[in-house]
């Protein structure tokens, strides 16, 4: 019964999880809340019709979740990109392997499935997601933000470039100043 309520508990989203980008952390509480549905209809009188729409609902907010994260790694140029999508490319076949066990009618399957996943998520939102999180945060913050050096040369004798990199002339452009 310890082993239920451990799980139980750790499927609850909360602030230790969030990575501080409001439409992620919506997109991580929903998850949570589908692995504690799919545990909870899994490890009692679910049905296996039940367990099965339970299951879908996990893997299509996982799969959905995860296009969306990567869609936001690639606009900002994530470093980590590549190394994220494996991570989530993972985790998805683990989840396969587990529903094609569910699938055959092992009745150990959705356990094992929920401390897997519970367990991977925790990981995956504290390192991972937090990670993506600072960075697209940093990004977002320096979109439209000039970095200025000292210079003796006058404007339109140097060249100007964003905090991006790019190159524009501030005597030809107000920038929303």
């Amino acid at each position: 019964m310890r082993y239920d309520t451990d799980i139980m508990a750790s499927l609850k989203w909360s602030s230790s999880d969030a990575v501080w980008i409001e439409e992620v952390d919506d997109e991580h509480k929903e998850i949570f809340a589908a692995l504690a549905e799919f545990k909870k209809v899994s490890s009692r009188t679910g049905t296996p019709a039940d367990i099965r729409k339970s299951l879908e609902r996990l893997t299509e907010s996982m799969a959905g979740h995860f296009a969306h994260e990567e869609r936001l790694m690639d606009a900002a140029q994530y470093y980590a990109l590549n190394w994220h999508k494996r991570l989530h490319g993972a985790v998805m076949r683990k989840v396969g392997q587990f529903a094609a066990a569910i699938e055959e009618g092992d009745r150990n399957a959705p356990r094992a499935m929920a401390k897997y996943l519970a367990s991977w998520l925790r990981n995956h939102t504290r390192l991972a997601d937090r990670m993506m999180g600072a960075y697209l945060r940093n990004e977002r913050r320096s979109v439209g933000k000039i970095v200025f050096r000292a210079g003796t040369k006058a404007a339109d004798a140097c060249s100007w470039v964003d905090s991006m990199g790019n190159r524009f002339d501030p005597l030809a452009t107000t920038n929303g100043l």
